[in-house]
C-alpha cells in the first residue's frame, strides 16, 4: 500500500531533510524509494538573451549525478531499495513529478511553512502537486532551517473525519500505518451546524476490534482550527486527510480544511483523493 516512495528532490537542505524520517518510513512499510532530480526548464524563460539548451542539461544532470548519490548512499544503508531516475528529465517540474508518479505509492514531497500561502498563488512545485496528483502526497513542512524532527513521525495519528469517501480513504491509510507500528489513531470529527453527523464511536470500535488502538473526539468548531488545535493539545505527530480534489488555487480561495490544514499544519500531513477521483 505504501511499499513505493517517489522522492523528488531540489537538493535543498529543507527538502533532505526529510530523510530524517526515513527510519519511520521505512517502519510504515516503505521498501523502496525512487529519486527524482528534475531539470527546471520553466525557470529559463525569465532569462534574457539566448541560453545552449543542451549545454545547461548537461552541466544541470553533472550536478545531479553527484548530488543524488550521498542520498541513495543513505536510503541504502538503511536497507531500503533505491532507483535513481536516469536519465534526469527536463522540463516542467509538476508535469514531471507527476507522470513518475504513476509507477509508485506515493509522493514525499516539502514545503516551507510560512511561504506556502505565497507560493500557491506562484505556482510551486509542492502544490501544483498536490492539486493535480492522483497519488497521495506526504507534505513534510520545516518552518525555519534550524528545525529538526523530533519523536516518531507515526506516534500518534490524527484522522479528521467528516464520514466522506475521502475520509475512508485516508483512515484506509492509517489503519494500514498503525498495524505495522503499532501507533495510536486519534479520529476526530468536527460537528458543523446543519450538517448530518455519523456515529464516530462506531467507527472507532471497528478499527478497536481489530486491534488497534483508537481514540474518538468530537468537536464543534470551524473545521481546519479545531483540527488544528486538537493537533497540538494531542501532541499528534502527523495528519492523514482527503482531500476532493478542487484546484488548489480555487480551494484557497473557497477556505478548504485541507488546504488549510496543509499550509499551517506544523507536523507533516498525508493526502489522499478517493479512489473514484483517481
Amino acid at each position: 500500500m505504501l511499499e513505493k516512495m517517489l522522492f523528488p528532490t531540489d537538493l535543498s537542505e529543507s527538502n533532505l531533510k526529510i530523510l530524517s524520517y526515513i527510519h519511520d518510513l521505512k517502519n510504515a512499510g516503505v521498501e523502496e524509494v525512487g529519486i527524482l532530480f528534475v531539470i527546471n526548464l520553466t525557470k529559463l524563460s525569465d532569462v534574457s538573451g539566448g541560453i545552449d539548451i543542451e549545454n545547461y542539461i548537461e552541466e544541470e544532470s553533472k550536478k545531479a549525478e553527484e548530488g543524488v548519490k550521498p542520498i541513495a548512499e543513505a536510503i541504502k544503508g538503511r536497507g531500503i531499495k533505491v532507483e535513481v531516475i536516469r536519465p534526469f528529465p527536463a522540463g516542467d517540474p509538476v508535469a514531471e513529478i507527476l507522470q513518475c508518479s504513476k509507477d509508485y505509492d506515493f509522493i514525499a514531497m516539502n514545503s516551507r511553512g510560512a511561504s506556502v500561502f505565497k507560493k500557491i498563488l506562484l505556482g510551486s512545485v509542492s502544490e501544483g502537486v498536490l492539486k493535480a496528483s492522483k497519488k497521495p502526497v506526504y507534505v513534510f513542512k520545516f518552518d525555519n532551517e534550524d528545525d529538526r524532527p523530533v519523536g516518531a513521525l507515526f506516534s500518534k495519528i490524527l484522522v479528521p473525519y467528516d464520514f466522506s469517501k475521502h475520509a475512508d480513504k485516508a483512515l484506509e491509510y492509517a489503519e494500514y500505518v498503525a498495524k505495522r507500528v503499532e501507533s495510536e489513531i486519534h479520529l476526530l470529527h468536527v460537528v458543523e451546524p446543519e450538517c448530518e453527523d455519523g456515529d464516530l464511536e462506531r467507527v472507532a470500535e471497528g478499527l478497536r476490534q481489530k486491534g488497534l488502538k483508537v481514540f474518538a473526539h468530537t468537536q464543534p468548531g470551524v473545521p481546519h482550527k479545531v483540527i488544528l488545535r486538537r493537533q497540538e493539545e494531542l501532541g499528534a505527530t502527523t495528519i492523514f486527510m482527503g482531500s476532493r480534489g478542487v484546484s488548489v488555487v480555487r480551494s484557497l480561495l473557497l477556505g478548504s480544511t485541507s488546504d488549510s490544514i496543509i499550509r499551517r499544519s506544523p507536523v507533516p500531513v498525508f493526502v489522499c483523493k478517493a479512489p473514484e477521483e483517481e
